[in-house]
């Protein structure tokens, strides 16, 4: 593969002089990652090969189509990119093209009857809250931040602090274009159907959402560009403008009106020793609550959630952790009055029933938890306007474990994720603030009534390679560990190479995503290694991979 004059000159045509670069400088700048340990580690040895050839950006589906189709004569990679928060969004490898969608940054429809919205890959989650709430409809807002791609975070994953109605990215993703490695575009859902509207995901035919989004997480850019996507909006029970009070780091938002609630709930056991009783009676609550389907949000945050997204400063940090403000985990619910005070009102008497069922205590609004979580954090839950506070102790983080299954196996896999990383931290390896936040509760996420649930925890080593190589091992010991008993989030890790390594674990899906792609990206040009490479690899480098296993 190689990227030449020639290569550079037909992108020119393609989107005129000002929307390409090969200045070293800025293409510098598309090489480096934020999140994970791998990316410290990267930006440590940052070199030529992950310096992209040029940035491309494009303003239309038909530009992608072209620059795909130029990539595709003459046979350079593309990496489409869009707010750079994930480590697989950057050069591996020399004479890479780099596609930034900035200029595609459109909310394309807005329709309020039937509550959905078509946008850009450039519109984010602010733009689209602050237009959906005109209307009285929000969008679930990650964890990452209101700042980051809607688009890209729908077909890639996605967990919101109200997944407790919404799911994941996937339940609100409605329809998508998609630009395909060979230059051809692709519609799914009514999407796909002239003048039929853009509310509907499934049909005609099978539904490609599972094509766009592979096992678990999506393709990263290895099966095409997503040009724009159709996605559904929720009713919001709150003001048409969000209520805020202050600047910058020490702006808070008290209050979202007389139709919205929080509560916090805990249970009375010692913690941390009785912290499997803790997590099950978590699960008991919302289980029930499910059953009743009510809440707008219901989530339970260890020490390490409450503590981050809480402080505004990090000696805001060192002193709630000096004070004990959390001394334990807690479930944090909202109820939301959609349609009237009254709806409000018997949801709260329903809760109440639930929570003293199950032997919770309501935390008190004088308590430190309650004032420093509900007064400071609460409704940033929602649009997520502080999403760098996750990052707080060390200004780096990386998911430490995660999973998808039930409430009560997700309470299971916490424990046994928990242990894993209290015994590495016996044998010295995790310190300061690269384990011991971590190494209790976790975040549990019911989705969809408590449908389903997701679950993670997170280590935030220091911006130094020892550190990013505790981190590593930290996290590369649960997965094993996950692995061994056969935990459903074997499925988590279906991504690059990994595909490689776990399909013959897993159906061998690794064989279907190959065939998918070497039909629609025989050149491997498509963010080259994702979803997969082409090829099926030989046996020797299997057992290589797997560190001397065999099938």
């Amino acid at each position: 593969m190689a990227f030449t004059d020639f290569s550079y000159s037909a992108l020119q045509d393609i989107v005129g002089d000002e929307n390409i670069t090969n200045d070293p400088v800025l293409c510098q700048a598309y090489s480096r990652v934020q999140w994970l340990p791998h990316g410290v580690m990267q930006r440590e040895r940052c070199g030529l090969n992950m310096r992209p050839a040029c940035v491309v950006m494009p303003g239309s589906t038909e530009e992608v189509q072209s620059i795909v189709k130029v990539a595709n004569r003459y046979k350079f990679p593309f990496i489409p990119r869009g707010s750079g928060f994930t480590f697989h969004a950057f050069p591996t490898q020399g004479g890479t093209v780099i596609l930034d969608p900035k200029r595609m940054n459109r909310i394309i429809e807005l329709n309020e009857k039937d509550m959905y919205a078509v946008i850009e890959p450039y519109v984010a989650f602010a733009q689209i809250f602050a237009e959906a709430q005109r209307y009285g409809l929000y969008v679930p807002t990650p964890l990452a931040g209101s700042q980051v791609s809607c688009l890209a975070n729908f077909a890639w994953h996605g967990a919101y602090g109200n997944s407790w109605i919404t799911g994941i990215g996937a339940q609100n993703l409605l329809g998508f274009e998609l630009v395909l490695p060979d230059g051809e575009v692709v519609r799914s859902g009514s999407m796909a159907c002239p003048d039929a509207g853009n509310f509907w995901n499934d049909g005609p035919g099978p539904d490609l959402r599972g094509f766009l989004r592979g096992g678990m997480f999506g393709h990263a850019g290895g099966m095409g560009i997503v040009t724009k996507i159709s996605c559904k909006l929720w009713q919001f029970a709150g003001p048409e403008v969000f209520p805020t009070e202050g600047n910058a780091n020490m702006k808070f938002s008290s209050s979202l009106g007389d139709l919205w609630r929080w509560y916090m709930i805990k249970f009375p056991f010692k913690y941390p020793e009785e912290e499997e009783q803790e997590l099950k009676k978590s699960a008991e609550l919302f289980y029930e609550m499910g059953k009743a389907e009510i809440g707008e949000v219901a989530t339970h945050l260890a020490q390490q959630f409450l503590l981050t997204y809480s402080s505004v400063t990090k000696q805001d940090l060192h002193d709630n952790m000096n004070n004990n403000v959390f001394p334990q985990s807690y479930c944090v619910v909202a109820l939301a009055g959609k349609t009237s005070l009254e709806q409000l009102e018997y949801e709260e008497k329903v809760l109440k029933a639930i929570v003293k069922k199950v032997g919770g205590v309501f935390v008190e609004e004088d308590e430190p938890a309650y004032k420093v979580w509900i007064k400071r954090a609460a409704n940033e839950w929602i649009r997520f306007g502080n999403a760098q506070r996750l990052a707080r102790p060390s200004d780096n983080f990386s998911i430490g474990s995660s999973n998808v299954d039930s409430i009560d196996k997700i309470v299971y896999e916490i424990l046994a994720s928990n242990k894993v990383e209290k015994d590495a931290l016996e044998e010295g390896i995790g310190k300061d603030f690269v384990q011991p936040l971590s190494i209790h509760g976790g975040w549990i996420s019911p989705q969809e009534y408590g449908y389903w649930c997701l679950h993670t925890t997170d280590v935030f080593p220091e911006q130094d390679p020892e550190q990013c190589n505790q981190a590593i091992e930290i996290i590369g010991r649960v997965g094993k560990s996950q692995f061994q008993r056969k935990s459903a989030a074997e499925a988590i890790h279906m991504l690059g190479p990994a595909y490689d390594m776990f399909g013959p674990m897993l159906g061998d899906v690794h064989l279907y995503v190959k065939a998918l792609k070497r039909e629609f990206d025989p050149n491997n040009i498509s963010n080259p290694g994702f979803a997969t490479t082409p090829d099926v690899l030989s046996d020797e480098e299997y057992r290589k991979l797997m560190g001397g296993g065999g099938h």
